[in-house]
């Protein structure tokens, strides 16, 4: 796999959580690389209607424009998102 493009962010979400994404644009696809319940989880872009989905296991990391949230959707359709109101404040 080669990797044709990556950028970093940091986003802040609610509860004054910093996660740190980092994107990978390759000749396979798009990636994203997250740390999730402890542990860093590369997420896969799937089709979406709207913005972004990456998915990893149970987890969607969902993002449009600076924005963003992740999911567990083992918890239900109407469950509260796991990092909820993300929002994008600096590259690294």
């Amino acid at each position: 796999v080669k990797i044709q493009s990556q950028q970093r962010l940091i986003y802040r979400c609610a509860g004054d959580v910093r996660l740190p994404v980092r994107y990978l644009n390759t000749n396979a696809g798009a990636f994203a690389y997250l740390p999730v319940a402890g542990k860093r989880q590369l997420f896969v872009s799937v089709v979406a209607a709207s913005g972004v989905k990456y998915v990893a296991g149970h987890y969607v990391w969902w993002s449009k424009g600076n924005e963003g949230f992740l999911a567990d959707e083992t918890l239900g359709e109407d469950a509260e998102p796991v990092l909820k109101d993300c929002k994008q404040i600096e590259k690294w």
